[in-house]
């Protein structure tokens, strides 16, 4: 009985300080994502994306907001595109860095903002950030990524933004909308809009 009691103390405080770690994390870097917490992208929502985006036509693709790496290993798998991501949980970061050697990938993570990058030379780049900070990332990604980029935004769209084409896959859980922008023509109205994937 003791045994048992002594295991579930030890237990208990493990899950404690993993928790307690995880919140100071939380807590140190909310000034740098915006409150962005991190929340891995959805399986089904990574594979409609490598279902319906040819990644072998881009040369610099950039991934702002890595968390475990699941899309860049997605990307890498698929179409031997090497995806340049950034970083700043570090629990995610580490997580990322350890698919990155596990998978053998040639893809990349620092453990850097992409706020502080110069996105001007990437052709294509995904995110799956947090509402609040959508309309400052347009004012970036609008100034910086050159004519016929790609922008790819998973669950929230770019304000004020014109998508391309708005993907929705028919899963009962992960059905959220991936937003698709070109440079060039992403401000105005609405264009198509609705679901072009089906799970």
């Amino acid at each position: 009985m003791e045994i048992i009691l002594g295991g579930v103390i030890i237990v208990s405080l493990i899950i404690f300080l993993a928790l307690f770690l995880f919140s100071i994390v939380i807590f140190a870097v909310h000034h740098k994502t915006g409150g962005a917490m991190f929340v891995p992208t959805p399986k089904v929502m990574v594979k409609m994306i490598i279902d319906s985006v040819d990644f072998s036509r881009f040369e610099d693709i950039r991934e702002l907001g890595s968390g475990d790496g699941r899309f860049m290993a997605a990307v890498e798998k698929r179409y031997g595109r090497k995806v340049r991501g950034y970083e700043v949980n570090p629990i995610a970061y580490l997580v990322c860095r350890c698919k990155i050697v596990l998978f053998r990938l040639g893809s990349s993570v620092v453990y850097r903002s992409f706020w502080t990058e110069d996105l001007r030379d990437a052709d294509c780049t995904f995110c799956y950030l947090f509402p609040d900070i959508m309309p400052r990332l347009g004012m970036k990604l609008g100034r910086e990524l050159k004519e016929g980029a790609l922008v790819i935004s998973a669950n929230f769209p770019v304000p004020g933004w014109r998508p391309a084409e708005v993907l929705r896959c028919t899963h009962s859980i992960f059905n959220d909308p991936v937003y698709l922008y070109r440079i060039g023509s992403h401000l105005g109205e609405p264009a198509m809009t609705g679901e072009k994937y089906k799970e």
